[in-house]
């Protein structure tokens, strides 16, 4: 899951002006290539000179195995270094080994304060982590503040969750117009179960006039990302089964 989040689109928030910053930018640029002897050749002299940015990045290959040996207990080491020095990618990593027991005891308190942390930081994935947390310990309006700010920040996962705010009233007023559209930037954008809602909400006509054709589209697109329920509706299709009627 890690590997996702933070290849997906890596954040560099802890830069200041100096003369390592390209450098280490353009060892990000390699981890997210799958360039992973250039990414560790400039981390790993620049991690040595306690570049926050350098020890980060090398936390990531060595939590991962990206092109190195998987190696938790040194990547939570090099990961506690950047995290003190308001690395949000650090911290994110912190929260993940904490909340597993990756490579340090497991402790969930720890876990979350890291989680927080990374969030307030910054770090989009921190941010939708803690929100769909909130969401599902029913704080909607965290879940939904949160959810929002990682929606501005490009988070695909965090336009569906916002569109479930709006689709269940859940700490908002409902409003299925609104819904429509946050699942349709969420679809637009490649997330499956956004891709699923908006395909519920043009078969249902919630939000939006019926149109089965999108409809199937979009249960088409979700269910290629082997999202579950979209995989689930079109084989129930032949059966006259109809999709379920609100998020959960």
């Amino acid at each position: 899951m890690l590997k996702r989040f933070i290849l997906s689109g890596i954040v560099i928030l802890v830069f200041t002006a100096n003369l390592w910053a390209q450098e280490v930018d353009q060892g990000y640029q390699a981890l997210r290539n799958g360039d992973y002897k250039t990414a560790l050749s400039i981390f790993e002299p620049l991690a040595a000179q306690n570049n926050t940015g350098a020890q980060a990045g090398l936390a990531t290959m060595y939590y991962e195995g990206l092109g190195v040996q998987k190696d938790e207990k040194k990547a939570v080491a090099l990961a506690k270094k950047a995290a003190k020095k308001d690395s949000a990618l650090a911290q994110f990593i912190l929260y993940d080994a904490y909340e597993n027991g990756k490579g340090i005891a497991k402790d969930e308190d720890k876990a979350f304060d890291w989680l927080q942390t990374s969030a307030e930081n910054g770090y989009p994935q921190a941010q939708i982590t803690i929100a769909k947390m909130f969401f599902l310990n029913k704080d909607y309006y965290r879940s939904f503040n949160w959810a929002q700010i990682a929606a501005k920040r490009d988070v695909a996962s965090a336009m569906t969750l916002v569109g479930n705010h709006y689709a269940l009233g859940a700490g908002v007023r409902q409003d299925n117009a609104q819904a429509f559209q946050w699942y349709k930037r969420a679809a637009e954008a490649g997330d499956a179960e956004g891709q699923y809602w908006l395909a519920e909400m043009y078969i249902a006509g919630r939000g939006v006039p019926k149109d089965q054709v999108a409809g199937k589209k979009w249960m088409t697109e979700s269910a290629r990302q082997d999202f579950d329920l979209a995989k689930k509706w079109l084989r129930d299709r032949t059966k006259g089964d109809a999709p379920a009627k609100a998020p959960r």
